[in-house]
């Protein structure tokens, strides 16, 4: 029978679980081993079941139980699927008298079971699982440990009903700030996304000396392919170009797409505007060969504007801004090139004055 002070200790650490961050699956192993500490048994189990799945979470106090445990699942017979299906709890003081489980009862007692008492998890009419009590000798369980036995079983229920809300709301959350921060088209970071790296880069390079730069790219008639193929068309183009580009990047690179068909890479620690003219060169060349769509077979090119911050200096939406000048004066030029304006003003000249008319050119 277990003593009052050690269940209360139990169910303490248990009600202390509904307030923490703790993984499902600790929690159960943390149980399954105190439950072993309390009760009048050889060892503990848990199984926690979806309706149609495989067992979803299987905690065990030792190698025994979990052998226990993984018999039932892989025979599909036993106690714990009883008690499951049944939702109510099964009792087999002595298994060597037990006919109810066929398949589950001979290989068991050759593993040393004798005695198993399983207790179904409910929450309201939904079963979750399982708790599984076993004992190597033969016997009943007294009335007072049964009732504790139930308690620990309701108390599981309440922390795995608590615990999936507090996962669920988590991983809910998680989706909306990944939704608000990626292109729904193209799954690609959005804006807001390429303002928060593109920050966090500028304050990097304060500290390295090794400047972020950008590349701004507009598609080259673009407007075209809607136009003759329509936009499913184009749709798939767009979602084409992101993987493109992507794969001809470091993994530490971002491409993100701002809006229609621009799209914007983020290169971080960037050496030299070296470094980046050749990046823009591999990247037009890249998009100039054919895509392979679905239905159709698209050739385009992009115009590229890109700009080397200056650490200390430059601003998210001063570099932003420069890049996309430049993509302009390149798309002037004829498109299917790339254009720095550092190149023809110098890294250190004021620029603004030229920006504007650039622009509105």
């Amino acid at each position: 029978m277990p003593s009052e002070k050690k269940l209360s200790g139990v169910l303490s650490e248990f009600a202390h679980t509904l307030l923490t961050d703790v993984p499902i699956q600790a929690i159960l192993d943390h149980l399954v081993e105190r439950i072993v500490e309390v009760m009048p048994i050889t060892s503990a189990g848990v199984t926690l079941i979806a309706p149609g799945m495989s067992p979803e979470y299987v905690a065990a106090s030792d190698e025994a139980a979990l052998r226990y445990e993984g018999l039932q699942s892989e025979l599909g017979d036993g106690p714990c699927l009883a008690a499951y299906h049944s939702a109510t709890p099964v009792a087999v003081p002595d298994l060597r008298e037990e006919a109810r489980f066929p398949q589950f009862t001979p290989r068991a007692i050759d593993a040393g079971l004798a005695a198993v008492f399983t207790y179904p998890l409910l929450n309201g009419t939904e079963c979750l699982g399982a708790l599984d009590l076993y004992r190597d000798v033969p016997g009943p369980l007294s009335r007072a440990a049964g009732d504790a036995a139930r308690t620990l079983a309701e108390v599981t229920s309440v922390y795995l009903v608590t615990a999936r809300a507090r996962h669920e709301l988590e991983a809910s959350s998680l989706k909306s700030r990944n939704d608000a921060l990626h292109d729904p088209l193209t799954g690609l970071p959005n804006r807001t996304l390429l303002d928060e790296r593109l920050e966090h880069a500028l304050l990097r390079s304060e500290r390295s000396g090794l400047a972020p730069a950008i590349l701004f790219l507009d598609l080259d008639g673009f407007k075209s392919v809607n136009d003759l193929h329509g936009h499913a068309t184009g749709d798939e183009l767009l979602i084409a170009v992101g993987r493109r580009v992507a794969a001809m990047l470091r993994p530490s690179d971002t491409v993100a797409r701002l809006s229609g068909d621009e799209f914007v890479v983020l290169c971080e620690d960037l050496p030299s505007d070296v470094a980046l003219d050749a990046i823009a060169v591999r990247v037009g060349a890249g998009l100039a060969a054919e895509f392979v769509l679905s239905t159709k077979k698209v050739a385009i090119t992009a115009s590229i504007g890109t700009a080397t911050a200056v650490p200390g200096v430059a601003t998210v939406d001063g570099l932003l801004h420069e890049a996309d000048v430049a993509m302009y004066t390149a798309k002037r030029n004829g498109g299917a090139g790339h254009q720095n304006l550092a190149a023809h003003y110098g890294p250190q000249a004021d620029r603004s004055v030229d920006l504007e008319v650039a622009q509105s050119d």
